[in-house]
């Protein structure tokens, strides 16, 4: 009866989701100043809950703008909304529902929140202005213009040479203006939205209903009540977003002495981290200050790495000793071991190299090439197990449902508008230390199975479809977490979770790809193809599993060719290279096994529309030989059939499986195939060669080619390709040769 009653209520969660759906897809029509009011909705929310962090001069930008007429405020939030702080006047005259523009803009100006352009605005003008503006006014202020010069190489020119740039030789400086006051209202968007966003999109948005918003929770409190933690925050996401403006070294120590001042915050690491990265081959000094400074996780493993390269190998021991006494994480405590290992220990490969050599291999058929996963699964299910592939999903799934309240709805959930998604304590220790006393009660629990399917019930009942950035929402969810849960009562699951509440920052992500099931005993696999590198991460969450008493092993796997293995290779003919917006003339495909061609598919196909003149040169398909030939739809089902169960091949297979997949996705059919591209196949069995296009590969090889750009015979000689590939044909390459010209469609 408990099963049919939660089935009962995930169907009619869904029903409610569908129709919420189906009344988002007519069509809404937005009234003519729905910005205004977004605007509007934004500072009632400021005005109501951060009075505290305001500052005079946000008190009285707010207050210039409830003074002007609605006409110039809607100007102003046109202008906000838009890219840039330059703009010309005329632009703002196609917008009907301000009736006197020029006028509001002038307004605007006596308020001060635009001017006309100064001596200060060369650099934005430079970026802002047309190629034939710029042209102009360099030719006016004396700098020579070549008509061969781009844009770019234009506003490369203006910019070196800004002292000789006069504003009186810009043609349109009487239309030109600038917004400003641009820093207050950075600074009230920031409090909104807790990062620095410079539009109201996500209001718009939400109008459509594209955007969910309000589904959370509706109670919101603000994100600072004191003044000075905001200004910190605010300084190191505005400081964050100039990383890659040019800065001085003495404005950037200036700024590494401000943050010595203000206690560890992930923004303020993002930004030290940022900062060295930038300066690493530069300033050694600014570096090294940066990395001291920063407390996250991987400033200490740069710094150690960094002493090393700079052969300052005392220092890097140092570093080594001081994460291996009291490391931060796992994944730091895992690179020092292993990086002391091979630096100091005289220790040939790395721990992460090693245990991928180590590992167990399995041989998995080439039908798997682009899902080994899948394969993997396949391999254990003979074996008596049942798999899935889970990796993140099932922990973050898992975490979100059992700690919903605590996430998301309790009165302390750090949520601050309609639109967060993600609680902001996340990052850090906090959300742990703020809800412990409710999360270990919920943790106790984890063994009682009846429990904790009560938590994950009510959770999926109340809140099942509510949008938010930890995990997305399927029908399988519940039934996966219940039936693992279920299994896993001897294991230590409640210490999972612990460790992600306590750093769901860092304990969020590189759990193993597939959970395997055998006789109600859970383990878990992460699944290395030929060049994947095991990563640290990956590791500490290995170790993570492993201290909750789960076998987890990694598995590289070994590709073969199936002799038995049926390839199909296409080749098509299109009227351009863009598969949105053109589409296929020709098909040509050859059904090949253990080495020899079996059946063939051809047919030309009608584009429903012209084929341009020099595509009827290259390939010689005309308008009239399409004319009377099918459409695509009417050859679907016959292709479809002849690939079904075959790996897709193809001369730069992107191009063919990406215009087919197109096609299929206009008559709202899905077409998928593992997929197998002749061109990197060649180049990793055969390396040197000066040109891998098709029709030098031919020549190379001496391989027939008697109608390049005619599908069949396209398709006909990459089969010769694949078969060199899969050595099923010995090469016989000529002597000496120039590579082919190549003209592709």
């Amino acid at each position: 009866m408990r099963a049919f009653c939660f089935w009962c209520r995930i169907l009619s969660c869904l029903f409610a989701s569908c129709a919420l759906l189906w009344a988002s897809m007519s069509v809404i029509v937005l009234p003519d100043k729905y910005y205004l009011s977004h605007f509007f909705e934004l500072i009632q929310h400021l005005e109501a809950h951060y009075q505290s962090v305001f500052e005079p001069a946000h008190v009285d930008f707010l207050k210039s703008f409830h003074a002007l007429s609605e006409d110039a405020q809607c100007a102003y939030v046109r202008m906000i909304n838009r890219k840039g702080l330059v703009f010309n006047n005329i632009s703002f005259t196609k917008y009907p529902e301000i009736n006197d523009p020029l006028g509001s803009l002038k307004e605007l100006e006596n308020a001060k929140f635009l001017s006309r352009v100064n001596e200060t605005d060369k650099l934005m003008l430079t970026e802002f202005l047309t190629k034939t503006d710029l042209a102009k006014w360099l030719k006016k202020s004396g700098i020579r213009v070549a008509s061969s010069e781009s844009r770019a190489d234009l506003v490369i020119k203006a910019q070196g040479s800004l002292d000789q740039l006069l504003l009186t030789n810009l043609e349109l400086y009487d239309e030109l203006f600038v917004q400003r006051r641009f820093e207050e209202l950075d600074y009230l968007l920031f409090l909104y939205f807790g990062k620095i966003q410079r539009n109201l999109t996500l209001y718009t948005l939400r109008d459509l209903g594209i955007r969910q918003a309000h589904s959370l929770k509706t109670d919101f409190k603000a994100r600072y009540i004191e003044l000075t933690a905001a200004k910190q925050d605010y300084f190191f996401y505005s400081e964050i977003e100039r990383l890659s403006d040019v800065q001085s070294e003495a404005e950037i120590l200036e700024k590494l002495e401000f943050s010595r001042s203000v206690a560890t915050d992930p923004i303020k690491d993002q930004w030290l981290l940022g900062i060295a990265i930038k300066f690493e081959d530069v300033n050694q000094d600014i570096t090294l200050a940066a990395l001291k400074e920063c407390g996250s996780h991987p400033a200490r493993e740069r710094q150690a790495r960094l002493f090393y390269k700079w052969e300052q190998v005392e220092q890097s021991r140092a570093v080594l000793e001081a994460i291996l006494e009291d490391p931060h994480c796992d994944e730091e405590l895992l690179f020092a071991e292993d990086f002391f290992a091979r630096k100091f220990g005289k220790k040939r490969t790395g721990s992460l190299t090693d245990i991928l050599k180590s590992s167990k291999q399995v041989t998995l058929s080439d039908v798997y090439l682009k899902k080994p996963e899948q394969g993997v699964i396949d391999l254990y299910q003979k074996q008596g197990y049942t798999g899935q592939f889970v990796e993140n999903y099932l922990w973050v799934g898992l975490f979100g449902l059992i700690f919903w309240e605590e996430l998301f709805a309790s009165p302390v959930a750090k949520l601050f508008n309609p639109f967060d998604r993600k609680p902001a304590d996340l990052a850090g220790p906090v959300f742990y230390n703020r809800n412990e006393v409710l999360l270990e009660s919920k943790l106790v629990q984890m063994n009682d199975y009846n429990a904790i399917e009560f938590i994950i019930l009510k959770t999926v009942t109340e809140h099942y479809g509510k949008m938010n950035d930890l995990f997305q929402w399927t029908t399988s969810l519940a039934p996966m977490v219940l039936d693992f849960v279920r299994k896993t009562r001897n294991k230590n699951v409640a210490h999972i979770l612990r460790t992600m509440a306590r750093r769901f920052d860092v304990y969020h992500s590189g759990y193993p790809d597939l959970m395997l099931e055998k006789n109600g005993e859970i383990s878990f696999i992460e699944v290395k193809a030929d060049g994947d590198s095991l990563k640290y991460n990956q590791l500490s969450k290995a170790r993570l599993l492993r201290e909750a008493g789960f076998d987890v092993e990694v598995l590289r796997v070994k590709w073969q060719s199936d002799p038995n293995q049926v390839y199909v290779v296409v080749d098509l003919e299109t009227t351009g290279g863009a598969p949105h917006s053109h589409r296929i003339t020709e098909i040509g495909a050859v059904k090949v096994q253990g080495g020899k061609i079996i059946d063939e598919f051809q047919t030309l196909v009608n584009p429903e529309r012209p084929i341009p003149s020099f595509i009827q040169k290259l390939t010689g398909i005309t308008d009239q030989m399409v004319a009377d030939a099918p459409k695509f739809s009417e050859v679907a089902e016959r292709f479809n059939q002849f690939t079904d169960g075959a790996i897709f091949v193809a001369h730069n297979v992107k191009f063919d499986y990406g215009f087919i997949q197109k096609e299929f996705l206009r008559i709202e059919q899905d077409y998928s195939r593992t997929h197998l591209c002749t061109c990197i196949g060649m180049k990793k069995s055969f390396p040197g060669i000066k040109s891998y296009g098709l029709k030098n590969l031919t020549n190379h090889f001496q391989i027939s080619l008697t109608q390049h750009h005619r599908a069949l015979c396209d398709a006909q000689a990459s089969a010769e390709l694949l078969f060199l590939m899969t050595g099923y044909k010995e090469p016989n390459p000529r002597k000496q040769e120039e590579p082919v010209a190549e003209q592709e469609t």
